[in-house]
C-alpha cells in the first residue's frame, strides 16, 4: 500500500477521521486525529508537522520541540465502532514513525520506541538470520470497578492516607457472588457461569481479526480470580507483532469501557493471587529454516546458536528487568509461589525457570522456540523485543553458554543447589533492576542510544523515589501503633 492507495481508500470507505498512533518511551499510546478530507498524499509521504514533543514526558525540551509524524501506510486499518460514540462515523488508524523537526536532513528521533525496535531488527542480518518470530502471551484483569480512597490523586500524593478496593462478579470477597465466585488461584480454565468474561474475550478476538487482521491462537481465563484473562496471538514478525500488542492492549481497554468495566495491565493488583505476565515466545529464522532447531540434539532439540541466544538473555537478565518489568508493581509479581520466575536459568517445559523451551511438539521445526517468562504487560513492547533480541544476539556473538537445562522445580532448590547449578536471582525491586541496567548496557549500545537510556533510567528512578516515600495502607496498619 502506498500514499495514493491510502488516500483513495479514505475516500472510497468514507473515512471521517484518521487517528495517527505512536507511543511514548514507556509504551503509552498517543493519538492525533485529522479529518479524512484534510489529509493529502504529501502528508502521508513527508509526514505531519503536528507534534509538540515537549508536552510528552521523556521526549524533548521546549526550545527544540518540533517533531514530525511519518505515517507507516502498511498499518492503515479501519477502526471498530467501539472507538466512537457516534455510530455513523467511520474512523481509521495508522502507526507513525517519529522524525526530528529541527534538522534539515531527515533524521529519525532516537527516543522513538518503534524506531529502536526497527534498528534492532536490522542487526540480525550479521548473524545469517532473515527474520524473527514473536508470540507474546497477553495477560490482564477486567474488573467491574477499582475504587481508590479518597481519590487517585490522594493515592499518589498520600498526605491524608489512601486505600483501594476491587469489585468483580468473580471476587470471592464480594457478597452475592454465589454462582460466579472464583477462589484465589482457582481461575484456570473455568467454564461459565464462573467465567463471566467468556463472551468478552471472544468479542475481542473476533474484532481483532475482522478489523485489524490480528489472529488469536487461543483465549481463556487465567489462574487468578476477579477476571484475569489471557489472549495468545498467532506468532508474527518483530515489528508487526509489536504493533499488534499495542493495538490489542488499547482495544481491550476500549472494549472494557464500552461494557462499563475497567481493564488493567498492571501486573499485581490482587494480594495473595497470581499476577499478570507477558511471556515472550521467540524464534530465529533464515528464510524457511528455523535456526534454533537441531533434530540431532537429544536434550532439547535446540541448536548451538539457540543455546547461545539463551545464554545472552540469561547473562543480561537483571539489566533486562528494567525494560521487561518496568514498574514498582512488577516486582510484587516476581516472588516465589505464584508461577513467576525469580531465578536466572533455563529448562525444558519448566515453568519455574526464566526461560522455558516448550516441548509440546518434538521433531517439529516450526514450533522450536524459547519462552522468556519474566516480562509483564506494563512493558513497552517495542523496547522489550529490541532488548531481548540484542541480548540474545550478544550471546551468539560472544558464544555465551547457558549451561545445562534445569529440570527440577527451581523454587524448591536450596541455596547450595542453586550455587551448584550456577543459578542467579532476578532483581527484587525496580531500583535494583535500574542499577543493573546502569552497569550493564553495552549490549544495547548503538541501538538504544545513551541519550535514550539516560532519560529512561532517570525517569524511572524518579518513579521509584516517589513510590519509596509514599506510605501504604499496609504500612499504616502494621506500624501506626509502634
Amino acid at each position: 500500500m502506498d500514499a495514493k492507495t491510502v488516500i483513495q481508500k479514505i475516500k472510497n470507505e468514507n473515512i471521517s477521521f484518521i487517528d495517527f498512533w505512536f507511543v511514548d518511551i514507556f509504551g503509552e499510546l498517543r493519538s492525533l486525529g485529522m479529518p479524512g478530507y484534510a489529509i493529502s498524499e504529501d502528508n502521508i509521504k513527508n509526514g505531519l508537522e503536528k507534534l509538540d514533543a515537549s508536552s510528552i514526558r521523556g521526549f524533548k525540551s521546549v526550545n527544540q520541540s518540533d517533531m514530525i509524524l511519518k505515517p507507516d501506510v502498511s498499518t492503515f486499518r479501519i477502526l471498530p465502532p467501539d472507538y466512537d460514540d457516534n455510530v455513523n462515523r467511520k474512523n481509521a488508524r495508522i502507526f507513525c514513525d517519529l522524525y526530528e523537526g529541527n534538522t534539515l536532513e531527515e533524521t529519525r528521533y532516537n527516543r522513538d520506541s518503534r524506531g529502536i525496535a526497527q534498528k534492532a531488527s536490522q542487526q540480525i542480518e550479521k548473524f545469517g538470520i532473515t527474520h524473527t518470530n514473536w508470540g507474546p502471551e497477553i495477560e490482564f484483569f477486567v474488573f467491574d470497578a477499582i475504587n481508590i480512597y479518597p481519590s487517585p490523586y490522594a493515592a499518589t500524593h498520600s498526605y491524608g492516607g489512601s486505600g483501594y478496593s476491587i469489585e468483580s462478579k468473580e471476587s470471592p470477597w464480594m457478597k452475592g457472588n454465589i454462582s460466579t465466585a472464583i477462589d484465589l488461584k482457582e481461575g484456570y480454565y473455568p467454564a461459565q457461569p464462573k467465567d463471566t468474561l467468556n463472551g468478552f474475550r471472544k468479542d475481542i478476538s473476533e474484532d481483532l481479526y475482522k478489523y485489524f487482521g490480528i489472529k488469536t491462537e487461543a483465549e481463556h481465563h487465567e489462574v487468578a480470580t476477579s477476571g484475569q484473562c489471557e489472549i495468545n496471538l498467532v506468532y508474527d514478525e518483530m515489528i508487526q507483532m509489536a504493533d499488534n500488542i499495542v493495538t490489542v492492549k488499547n482495544f481491550v481497554r476500549v472494549k472494557a469501557k464500552k461494557r462499563n468495566k475497567i481493564a488493567t495491565f498492571m501486573s499485581k493488583p490482587i494480594f495473595g493471587d497470581n499476577a499478570s505476565a507477558m511471556h515472550a515466545h521467540q524464534s530465529l529464522w533464515n528464510k524457511g529454516t528455523n535456526v534454533m532447531y537441531d533434530p540431532d540434539d537429544n536434550v532439547a532439540q535446540m541448536s548451538q546458536m539457540g543455546r547461545y541466544y539463551i545464554g545472552g538473555i540469561l547473562e543480561h537478565a537483571s539489566a533486562l528487568c528494567a525494560i521487561t518489568n518496568p514498574t514498582t508493581n512488577s516486582y510484587k509479581r516476581l516472588v516465589p509461589g505464584f508461577e513467576a520466575p525469580v531465578n536466572i536459568c533455563w529448562g525444558m517445559g519448566n515453568r519455574s525457570a526464566a526461560i522455558r523451551v516448550p516441548m509440546y511438539y518434538r521433531n517439529q521445526e516450526k514450533s522450536k522456540r524459547i519462552e522468556y517468562r519474566v516480562p509483564d504487560p506494563t512493558a513497552n513492547i517495542y523496547l522489550l523485543e529490541a532488548a531481548l533480541l540484542l541480548a540474545g544476539l550478544d550471546g551468539i556473538k560472544r558464544k555465551i553458554d547457558p549451561g545445562d537445562p534445569v529440570e527440577e522445580n527451581v523454587y524448591n532448590l536450596t541455596p547450595e543447589q542453586k550455587r551448584k547449578y550456577k543459578i542467579g536471582s532476578l532483581p527484587v525491586s525496580l531500583i535494583a533492576s535500574l542499577d543493573s541496567l546502569q552497569s550493564d548496557q553495552a549490549f544495547l549500545e548503538d541501538i538504544f542510544t545513551s541519550d535514550f537510556l539516560d532519560k529512561y533510567i532517570d525517569l524511572k528512578y524518579q518513579e521509584y523515589r516517589n513510590f519509596a516515600q509514599t506510605p501504604t495502607a499496609w504500612e499504616v496498619s502494621m506500624y501506626s501503633d509502634g
